[in-house]
């Protein structure tokens, strides 16, 4: 394959892709912005992206006015269209490509103030009538696509000014694109459009491809364009289905940002050992004020007036679950740093309950508590000698602090004591170790009918906090037999059950597509008779083990 047509097969997705997600539309009656009759129609990485919940919070965070007139440049198969769409007055939007052009349409068939072109942007005239130009994971391929006769900087610069031209004098540019010196990719990840480790952090050796530039790269680029003001967002893990956002304000380490950040160990595609642990060196980013400059993407709201800050300062979203339990998660600074917790999708009356002993979200205003995240002194334990002896003297402690905390002076029928309702989201990954050591449980948000079991309590949190550090299910049941020698293997297993209750009833249940990456093993989990089984079979597998396959063959 050449260059030029291998860089076109990355853009599209290949025909065959694009037409199974046509289809998917098609078939669906359900095609709105968070449709899960669409995330259950999900089977590899492209169609993830485009049918996946979650592309519009890098949108949704901004808050722009719901009268905008918007024009989307570069409309892909419509997910962003499709926010856009339910969102504002009037949306037109242009994408080059037939088939893609065909399923945005499909994916806005209902919307009346939605209008797709399919046309080349160039050829177009703008009356500069337009309050927002969206232009998403677009500005990268202006080198290869747009003006490929031109320099790749200047070609950028080209498609930028003329994004300016359809903007009215008060109008501003929102834009999304990778940092080429992102954590990822010092961590060895893939070039997100070459497909080659170190391609952007090498300033893209290879010419005709697409690419990307730092925050001051794409501050000078802009400003070259005309746009004299911008206010860079910082998008965690990446703007593709961003779950944290950073405002460009707030000083990085006064307020721990990098305890919002959410690095995972393992960098997307990287088949390689890990170069560093990345949640520690996001931290070292954060003290030093230098975690903004290092984030996967960005967001830009740029304009040729001062574009007004947002009032928050970090921004959380919980996209992952169903759809009454999303919610937002904001870190305020005036007039005192506090955290907002706010339903996505608010319902009358009370929160709705599930099969889960009646568990429900519970989403109050909570006080800021300044201080490091456990889970990084987990992290630097691990990569010492003594990690084992360490765990040992967290779980002790733990344990203390769950009944000084959230003990009720119950015990249930077996004579393990009970903890108060509001306990089960007191994990390590929600433990703010302040600087004298003291620790504070944070984000409260599952409530349950009745009291829990405190070695339930041992058991979740050992499991989705520390078997990514190679903690397993039998050493888990012994830690936990270590403080309550009765702790049966009946027992445990009930708690394993519950703890695989409780995720089934709360997120969604799809397979994850970074899974079934790899050529062969994609395409037997496409086929159509299989797919069905694989589903029922991700579904019933403990999260444990879900994690070890993630792993593995990341």
């Amino acid at each position: 394959m050449s260059q030029a047509s291998d860089q076109q097969a990355r853009y599209s997705d290949g025909e065959a892709a694009e037409r199974d997600i046509l289809a998917a539309l098609r078939s669906s009656a359900d095609v709105s912005l968070e449709s899960e009759e669409l995330m259950g129609k999900v089977k590899d990485i492209a169609s993830y992206y485009h049918l996946g919940i979650g592309r519009s919070t890098i949108l949704r965070c901004l808050e722009l006015p719901v009268d905008s007139k918007v024009l989307e440049l570069g409309a892909g198969c419509g997910a962003i269209t499709r926010y856009l769409g339910e969102s504002f007055t009037s949306v037109h939007a242009i994408e080059p490509s037939p088939i893609r052009a065909e399923i945005a349409r499909e994916r806005c068939r209902d919307l009346e103030n939605v209008s797709i072109s399919c046309t080349d942007a160039r050829n177009e005239h703008f009356d500069s009538e337009y309050d927002v130009v969206v232009i998403i994971g677009v500005l990268e391929y202006a080198p290869v696509f747009i003006y490929p006769e031109d320099a790749p900087r200047d070609a950028c610069l080209r498609f930028l000014k003329l994004a300016r031209s359809a903007l009215n004098e008060n109008g501003n540019l929102v834009l999304a694109i990778e940092n080429r010196i992102g954590l990822d990719y010092w961590a060895g990840a893939p070039e997100n459009h070459t497909g080659k480790p170190y391609d952007g952090v090498h300033d893209y050796p290879n010419a005709g491809s697409p690419i990307t530039f730092t925050r001051t790269e794409l501050k000078e680029l802009l400003a070259d364009a005309g746009f004299a003001h911008t206010a860079f967002y910082s998008c965690f893990p990446d703007y593709h289905y961003a779950s944290t956002i950073l405002n460009p304000t707030g000083a990085e380490r006064d307020y721990y940002l990098h305890n919002w950040a959410g690095f995972s160990l393992d960098s997307p595609g990287n088949t390689k050992r890990r170069t560093f642990n990345k949640p520690l060196a996001a931290k070292t980013l954060g003290e030093s004020g230098l975690l903004r400059e290092f984030a996967n993407s960005f967001l830009v709201v740029a304009g040729g007036h001062p574009v007004p800050a947002a009032k928050w300062v970090a921004r959380k979203y919980s996209m992952k679950r169903r759809r009454p339990f999303r919610i937002v998660t904001t870190l305020y600074a005036h007039p005192e740093p506090r955290v907002e917790k706010k339903p996505l999708h608010p319902s009358p009356g009370n929160s709705p309950d599930t099969r889960f002993e009646r568990v429900r979200l519970f989403t109050e205003d909570a006080g800021w508590k300044p201080g490091n995240l456990l889970s990084f002194e987990i992290e630097r334990a691990a990569l010492g000698k003594d990690f084992p002896d360490y765990l040992a003297r967290l779980i002790d402690r733990y344990h203390g602090e769950l009944k000084s905390h959230y003990g009720t002076g119950e015990r249930d029928p077996e004579g393990f004591p009970l903890l108060s309702s509001g306990s089960l989201d007191a994990v390590f990954a929600n433990i703010i170790q302040d600087e004298d050591g003291r620790w504070h449980f944070i984000d409260e948000e599952w409530q349950t009918e009745s009291e829990i079991s405190i070695d339930f309590m041992l058991y979740r949190c050992i499991r989705f906090c520390l078997f990514s550090h190679g903690v397993r299910d039998r050493q888990a049941r012994k830690m936990i037999r270590s403080l309550y020698p009765s702790y049966s293997r009946s027992r445990h297993k009930k708690n394993r059950e519950l703890a695989d209750a409780f995720q089934r009833e709360i997120f969604l249940n799809i397979i994850d597509p970074r899974v079934f990456k790899a050529s062969l093993l994609g395409r037997i989990v496409r086929n159509d008779v299989v797919r069905p089984c694989m589903e029922k079979v991700w579904r019933r597998t403990p999260h444990g083990i879900r994690s070890i396959i993630r792993r593995r063959l990341l």
